[in-house]
């Protein structure tokens, strides 16, 4: 699908980045059987936070919960019904790449066979975290209480 793209860049590998990809994957890995898949994950209080600050999204709590919790039902629904065994599917927590985006990336490059190399772009705790404190401890509860079993499923307690 992306090959042309790759080889004009003079690329091996092209990697795209939508997160409603993950909605699609039976899909995409029909359209290229040697895709692997690489979800990284973000605490979904912090992607409700992120999603605050974007004009296309909806501009208070309620409204980003209720686009976000149909999102990552429909998201764990599927993945709980499927056997993602001996696919090409990598999750990872973009926390965990943060805290140490070189080792990090090492062992991420080494599960997908790829050579290690430096890359321009990098995992920065600050732009992960800088939304951390966004909410008041009402709030919080608030939203953690309404993603609660969306944060458990993602392996974020």
């Amino acid at each position: 699908m992306f090959g042309g793209a790759a080889a004009d860049a003079g690329k091996p590998t092209w990697c795209e980045k939508t997160p409603f990809n993950l909605l699609c994957m039976e899909f995409l890995w029909e359209l290229v059987p040697e895709a692997t898949i690489v979800h990284i994950k973000r605490h979904p209080v912090s992607v409700l936070a992120s999603h605050l600050a974007q004009p296309w999204a909806p501009p208070t709590v309620d409204g980003a919960l209720a686009y976000l919790k149909p999102v990552y039902h429909r998201w764990l629904t599927w993945k709980n019904t499927v056997d993602l065994t001996g696919r090409r599917y990598i999750e990872v927590k973009a926390e965990d790449l943060a805290a140490d985006w070189p080792g990090q990336r090492r062992a991420l490059f080494e599960r997908l066979g790829v050579d290690d190399f430096a890359t321009p772009s990098t995992f920065q705790s600050h732009k992960l975290t800088h939304r951390n404190d966004q909410f008041d401890d009402e709030t919080r509860e608030f939203i953690e209480e309404a993603l609660g079993k969306v944060i458990q499923a993602m392996g974020y307690e």
